[in-house]
């Protein structure tokens, strides 16, 4: 025997049948009462009422990629990392058909196929990256979006074994020809797209400021007189002071003449990347990558300080692990100074 009754704006439909009884609501009051023409015929053919409500969730259920979709639109923007995301997001959308179905249907196991597939494609630190952020996605849709979900599929699947941190530095001969291959000359001021990639990885091996940094700061905030540089937010979600050498300020001093609210750098993300990619490989050093000019500044400081907690204070790391990562003295270094 079925019930429809109004609730509200919406309509629900109880079905008493062979002892079970299952109800459901809908936004008609068509839709609940063909609901429940049905759902009486399964019971009477012998259909277990779990097997109904399952069947029925998976039914109303959104597909993934409109979740993913409202959380490229909603969510997204309000992280730092936003842009990132969102161009992530729509790329598993496009790419891989999992994320068409109901998103109540993605298993553990359908979590452990596409990541089995991916890491054909990338390295296992992207893997990582996409992992945490699908997860965000599936977590947001549980617990603020009530979408009828009673668990992160993401959780049961094993994340893949991190790779071993590099390594690389950035030798005098390597950044010289870098810089040449992108057509500066270390010493006048930067005219071309090209010539300012350039002079951000100078800064950067001078700082041992991030990319992302040093193209968000304004002449704003570069302090002459106190020799610091002011980042307003960082990676880790704090604002640091970094400390401008004298060599970090002879650069900046090749091009300070310029307005308070004008960056530093005058390039966009996406085409400074493709610059200093291109530059790398022309000159036969694709091994290089710019962030490894933190590390080549991190080694390089760490021997003119007193203690980590100073070259943390530069680089902005919150543990000792994380700057063990940038910090990568060459042994005889550190066997030259035991004799001294």
């Amino acid at each position: 025997m079925a019930t429809i009754q109004k609730r509200k704006k919406a309509w629900r439909a109880q079905v008493r049948r062979n002892g079970e009884s299952i109800s459901a609501t809908f936004d008609s009051k068509v839709e609940a009462e063909a609901w429940a023409i049905t759902t009486e015929s399964k019971i009477i053919g012998g259909v277990a009422a779990e097997a109904i409500v399952s069947e029925h969730i998976v039914a109303v259920s959104p597909s993934a990629a409109d979740i993913i979709k409202r959380y490229a639109d909603e969510v997204s923007p309000n992280k730092r990392g936003g842009r990132w995301e969102q161009i992530r997001l729509r790329m598993l959308i496009r790419r891989y058909p999992l994320f068409q179905r109901s998103i109540t249907s993605i298993t553990g196991a359908d979590i452990a196929e596409w990541r089995d597939t991916r890491l054909v494609q990338v390295s296992p630190s992207t893997v990582n990256r996409e992992l945490c952020l699908i997860s965000s996605v599936f977590t947001q849709a549980m617990k603020e979006w009530r979408l009828g979900l009673t668990a992160n599929p993401c959780s049961q699947v094993t994340k893949p074994r991190k790779p071993r941190p590099r390594t690389q530095r950035v030798s005098v001969a390597e950044r010289q020809k870098i810089i040449e291959q992108l057509g500066w000359d270390g010493k006048s001021e930067p005219e071309t797209q090209s010539q300012w990639v350039a002079f951000a990885f100078y800064l950067a091996l001078e700082t041992a400021m991030r990319k992302g940094e040093i193209l968000s700061l304004t002449w704003a905030d570069v302090d002459f007189e106190e020799r610091r540089a002011h980042l307003d937010m960082t990676k880790n979600g704090d604002e640091r002071d970094v400390p401008l050498s004298k060599a970090a300020m002879a650069l900046l001093r090749i091009v300070q003449d310029r307005r308070p609210a004008e960056p530093v750098v005058p390039v966009q993300t996406g085409h400074f990347d493709k610059l200093f990619r291109e530059a790398k490989r022309d000159a036969d050093l694709s091994h290089i990558h710019f962030h490894d000019s933190r590390r080549e500044a991190a080694t390089t400081m760490a021997p003119k300080l007193s203690n980590v907690l100073e070259l943390a204070a530069i680089t902005g790391h919150k543990s000792l692990s994380m700057l063990q990562v940038y910090y990568k003295p060459k042994a005889a270094d550190l066997a030259a100074r035991l004799d001294a």
